[in-house]
């Protein structure tokens, strides 16, 4: 049976009901108001969102809850007013606890009219939405971030590629001479290495920064092999030796290690031990003296070590000096040059490695050592990955079309590539190679992927739809992401500017094989 509602003690109870229905409610601050603002009822959400106890609160103007800048343009009246006018209001912003603090408000006004349409007050209903308007500011904000990221990442793409396209026909031209240094005066030869030298060390500071920002965002990974550390070491040497030679260095290798196979990234592995030799080389005096040696200890584990007999390190320096941007003085920048990354990434490439790497100095004056630990392979595991990389002509000319539009990188290469036995055709836009590959007169695509009617990628694409021709990019775009879409898009090599040609040529050795 329905309640009978004209019964005084039926709507009584109804009443109290309700009453302690919303006084249980501490999710939202219910009250009321009378017609002129003042508060008559408090609820236990109010006072647990609010902070005032109902003794404290009740008889006094509902204004106390705003913020002075609200109340001083007059938003608690008006509130009231459009409440009235309306029946009722949504509002949302500051409001003030007991304490002086502010929370981000959700709050709805309703006007209270008795059976003749009077106002008999006001009922508010407010509730902290600060955590709310938090999550979506920390959405907004990771949103941003990862734009800005990616916009990062766009621009670091795009300045590696412009810096590195004009080092590639300088050291382009720097190695034909080479190649043919017999016919240039003896003098020359000096010049061509000091011209290759600083070229492949602009290359390695794009390679640094472009590297520290890897590290920083945790993107740098690891292709994991089975490596001959000795083999790697070699390499390093190899590509150090110019810059050994013109400071007329004295390096004593000692490779002693037994067990010198390892679980590891070659190419990376030889990024680390070339920075520790060139800041050996670096610090060294011209005529010094640098040694290069390993050896197991009873764990089996391979050390790497180098001496040098170069400008030292102050003890307190030691600490900083596998930070970023970190050299050992102030002055060293000044006078040799480099950002500090070098060490940086060294260290973090040797931690994703499980090894260690520490510094050791005596002094200034005194030569600085570093050491490298690396665990190892069971003995008799057979090592891959990096191997000694000969220079010369290949052993098979091959049919290249190489697909340039900077135009001192496309005669520079054409050149050396003619110079090493190959026929090439060059071209500068996408519409002439696509017409080139069709024709089936060639055995090796080398191209480049910005071009200005249309992308590499595309050449590519047909390339690979003749199955037989080969293809290798050749781009200032060096990022893992850049590598990974252009094997998607069909290229067997992604080689990054400014070349190593002793790599193309071993590439190209491969395609001919």
């Amino acid at each position: 049976m329905p309640k009978d509602w004209s019964n005084s003690s039926a709507l009584q109870d109804t009443a109290e009901q309700f009453h302690i229905l919303v006084d249980s409610v501490e999710e939202y601050a219910i009250y009321l108001l009378d017609p002129n603002g003042d508060i008559i009822t408090w609820n236990t959400g109010a006072e647990k969102i609010k902070g005032y106890s109902a003794k404290e609160i009740v008889g006094k103007h509902f204004t106390c809850f705003y913020t002075a800048d609200d109340v001083a343009a007059g938003k608690p009246q008006r509130n009231l007013l459009e409440a009235a006018r309306r029946g009722y209001i949504r509002d949302q912003g500051l409001r003030v606890r007991k304490d002086g603090s502010t929370f981000e408000a959700e709050v709805v006004i309703t006007a209270l009219r008795d059976g003749t349409g009077e106002i008999r007050g006001f009922s508010k209903v407010t509730r902290d939405i600060t955590d709310q308007i938090r999550a979506r500011e920390f959405e907004a904000e990771k949103i941003a971030a990862q734009k800005a990221s990616k916009a990062k990442d766009d621009f670091l793409a795009a300045l590696s590629h412009e810096l590195r396209t004009p080092l590639t026909p300088a050291l382009a031209a720097a190695t034909y001479l080479e190649d043919n240094a017999e016919k240039l005066p003896p003098e020359f030869a000096e010049d061509i290495e000091i011209i290759k030298r600083n070229v492949q060390l602009q290359a390695r500071l794009i390679d640094d920064l472009l590297d520290l920002t890897r590290i920083a965002r945790g993107k740098l990974h690891l292709e994991l092999e089975d490596c001959d550390a000795h083999t790697i070491i070699r390499n390093a040497l190899e590509t150090a030796s110019s810059a050994i030679a013109a400071k007329k260095l004295k390096v004593a290798t000692k490779l002693e290690a037994k067990e010198h196979h390892i679980r590891a990234d070659c190419i990376r592995l030889q990024q680390v031990f070339w920075n520790l030799i060139n800041n050996g080389v670096k610090f060294t005096s011209p005529g010094g003296e640098i040694t290069v040696r390993t050896f197991n200890d009873k764990q089996a584990r391979f050390h790497f070590e180098i001496v040098d007999t170069g400008i030292g390190i102050e003890p307190q320096r030691v600490a900083s000096l596998f930070q970023p941007f970190e050299q050992a003085d102030p002055s060293v920048t000044r006078q040799f040059g480099g950002l500090g990354l070098g060490l940086a990434i060294s260290k973090r490439l040797v931690d994703l490695h499980g090894g260690t790497i520490e510094a050791e100095s005596r002094g200034r004056s005194f030569g600085a050592t570093f050491k490298v630990t690396l665990d190892t392979l069971p003995e008799g595991a057979a090592a891959g990955g990096v191997k000694n990389r000969i220079a010369g002509k290949g052993s098979k000319p091959l049919r290249i079309l190489l697909v340039e539009d900077h135009q001192d990188t496309r005669r520079a290469l054409s050149r050396l590539l003619t110079h090493f036995g190959h026929r090439v055709v060059t071209t500068g836009t996408v519409a002439t190679a696509k017409q080139i590959v069709g024709s089936d007169q060639i055995d090796v695509l080398l191209c480049d992927i910005g071009l200005p009617d249309g992308s590499g990628y595309e050449v590519a694409a047909q390339a690979r739809a003749k199955r037989r021709i080969k293809a290798i990019a050749l781009t200032g775009f060096g990022t893992e992401r850049d590598v990974l879409r252009s094997k998607e898009a069909g290229f067997d090599f992604h080689l990054v500017k400014p070349v190593n040609f002793q790599e193309l040529q071993s590439v190209l050795d491969q395609l001919a094989a």
